[in-house]
């Protein structure tokens, strides 16, 4: 990878531990990812690149392969994604409130096997969040969590204006809200993502004349050929 221009790198972390008991922590499909990853944004990480990423330890254990020797890594839980049980705690609470039916208590407990159903009922959850219909003291509300995922973004554009990139690694949901609102999409475009990023997928943005533009979204050419493209 050859740049002429500095550019924010948007990172999901890569696949965890889905449908075991702890799903904060890589798979080692995800292990694998991670190192691909590394591999791919080498050139930026050579060149000293800023490394940030949440506090969630699948966050953190994507990182690892892309740190240097010095370690150093900006991390805040401003970057640590919402509570999806919570959300969906609270969905179930609230489902009157929601666009289309709750998927079957089945389907629920088994999220590895049905996947597909629970990815595209999810949207509509956000979409009762968004609009401030699933009150959840634990999850807190979208406007303070869009508040508080947006705060890193001062520091972000100054570096790239200082010449010098950003690696983030992140969540869907905090990467969707990111990229939708620095480069101006709506918030169906922004629940559409969500549930479309790739784990270990890259998404980049770069600043022209003061403002974001995106420059690739969602891309995940680095996990071609091994298997390795897993949406969670």
């Amino acid at each position: 990878m050859m740049l002429d221009e500095a550019r924010l790198f948007l990172v999901r972390h890569a696949q965890a531990s889905l449908g075991s008991d702890d799903y904060d922590r890589l798979s080692g499909l995800g292990r694998a990812q991670a190192g691909k990853v590394a591999q791919r944004l080498e050139p930026v990480l050579h060149a000293g690149a800023q490394l940030w990423c949440g506090t969630l330890r699948r966050q953190r254990q994507t990182l690892e392969p892309l740190q240097g020797p010095d370690g150093r890594v900006q991390q805040t839980s401003d970057l640590d994604e919402f509570s999806t049980h919570g959300l969906v705690r609270a969905a179930l609470r609230n489902a009157d409130r929601l666009e289309r039916p709750v998927p079957p208590t089945w389907q629920l407990a088994d999220p590895v096997t049905h996947l597909d159903e629970l990815l595209a009922w999810f949207p509509c959850v956000l979409a009762a969040w968004q609009a401030d219909r699933l009150p959840d003291r634990q999850v807190g509300s979208w406007s303070d969590f869009r508040e508080r995922v947006l705060r890193p973004g001062r520091s972000w554009a100054a570096a790239l204006e200082q010449g010098r990139s950003v690696v983030v690694v992140s969540s869907a949901g905090v990467i969707a809200t990111l990229v939708a609102e620095l480069a101006g999409f709506d918030l169906p475009w922004q629940r559409s993502l969500a549930v479309k990023l790739y784990n270990a997928s890259v998404s980049e943005l770069r600043r022209v004349e003061g403002a974001w533009q995106l420059v690739t979204c969602n891309c995940v050419h680095h996990l071609d050929g091994d298997g390795l493209r897993t949406l969670a």
